[in-house]
């Protein structure tokens, strides 16, 4: 009974642990190194120190495959679900995630795992949000994505990893406007009077045409990120009609 929804993400069973290790192979390249906990252990008595040394062990994909499959996860941060977890100055690898809590249960575990930079992975990084239920929505690109930019903002400067990007005028943070109700021509004059674009998309392609008048149809239904949520100006809105 699970095969048709297996075949799309949803029923497996997987571990945070196992999500980071996963990610991080694909950083290194396709090569499984075995996670750690515990980098080092110093006596404090005697000051001894004992490093834990990583464990490499098998290559479980291709370097070609890694490689492909970096390229896809910086195109997701470049211009699909991810835009939001963009650093300035850095190339950003990742993937979102929404998934049902349950059957019919109402709840999501809300997700981004990535790495960075891109051209020579040094983090990995997973955040996870379980029922968000803030005025973000519960989408991995609206409220997980804006996480991993802020952690990764502090983060990679703090490890002093140099900028790969020219420094571009910083770009000022707007607070996405409500679309629900609008026409889609009034949705884009919207977005574009506080410095956002629009992405029109059909929510549902198979919907009964003869039942839903033109005006309906133009009606902006939902829309992705959820109004009141902050994003950098020239950001595209999904807005679903």
């Amino acid at each position: 009974m699970n095969f048709g929804t297996i075949a799309f993400g949803q029923r497996f069973e997987v571990t945070p642990i196992q999500m980071i290790t996963m990610v991080s192979t694909i950083a290194n390249g396709g090569t499984y190194i075995k996670p750690r906990v515990v980098k080092q252990i110093i006596n404090s008595e005697t000051g001894e120190v004992t490093n834990i040394e990583p464990v490499t062990k098998d290559r479980v994909i291709s370097e070609e495959t890694s490689k492909k499959m970096l390229s896809m996860m910086e195109s997701v941060v470049a211009e699909g679900t991810g835009k939001n977890a963009q650093v300035q100055g850095y190339s950003i690898g990742g993937k979102t995630g929404t998934s049902e809590d349950g059957v019919n249960t109402g709840k999501y575990v809300t997700s981004f795992i990535g790495v960075a930079p891109v051209s020579d992975p040094e983090v990995a990084i997973l955040i996870t949000l379980y029922n968000p239920t803030g005025e973000g929505g519960h989408q991995g690109g609206g409220v997980a994505a804006p996480i991993a930019s802020q952690v990764l903002g502090e983060v990679l400067p703090y490890l002093e990893i140099e900028k790969e990007k020219e420094e571009e005028e910083e770009r000022k943070e707007v607070e996405v406007p409500n679309l629900v109700g609008m026409t889609k021509n009034e949705a884009q004059k919207t977005l574009e009077e506080v410095g956002l674009s629009i992405e029109l998309r059909k929510k549902d392609e198979n919907a009964d045409s003869e039942n839903t008048t033109e005006n309906q149809a133009n009606i902006i239904t939902e829309q992705l990120p959820k109004p009141g949520i902050k994003i950098k100006e020239g950001t595209s809105v999904i807005a679903y009609y």
